[in-house]
């Protein structure tokens, strides 16, 4: 439970650099789409996500890509505390995957059967929804990497 919530919050990571490495990775990749769900005209829901454009008056789309863009808006939160922690508190870096290890499942399961899309909303592959269960196995193994103290 120490590596996990550790007593101090540091900058000393004690798990393998490979860990470390691919966090550092998997963030890159993760700010770089939350700023393109938060700022793109669209927020990136037809021209990443594939999903379809809607018919209608007033304009459906306005509302989806609101939604969209407040969702990439809490990404980048998320994206903003998970760079604090690779710069300042390392120590916590084994709670930061668990939380983006939930915030995967919970998007692959609990909003999937809630409000999952059917194929007639999509014209390709969306790759959040798609792509889900390869983060969710990436993820659930580097945070078990970053529970081992590294060997020197």
């Amino acid at each position: 439970m120490n590596r996990f919530l550790p007593k101090v919050a540091d900058n000393n990571f004690l798990g393998p650099k490979i860990a470390f490495y691919f966090f550092l990775l998997f963030m890159v990749v993760n700010t770089v789409r939350s700023f393109i769900h938060f700022l793109a005209e669209d927020a990136g829901l037809n021209s990443i996500a594939n999903i379809i454009i809607f018919e209608g008056d007033p304009d459906p789309n306005k509302i989806i890509y609101l939604f969209g863009a407040l969702w990439g808006e809490m990404q980048l939160l998320l994206c903003l505390i998970s760079w604090i922690v690779i710069f300042r508190y390392k120590s916590l870096i084994p709670m930061m995957y668990f939380i983006w290890l939930m915030e995967w499942i919970l998007r692959a399961t609990v909003i999937r059967l809630n409000h999952g899309l059917d194929s007639i909303y999509t014209t390709g592959p969306t790759p959040g929804s798609d792509y889900a269960p390869i983060a969710i196995g990436l993820l659930l193994v580097f945070f078990i990497m970053s529970l081992k103290i590294k060997s020197e």
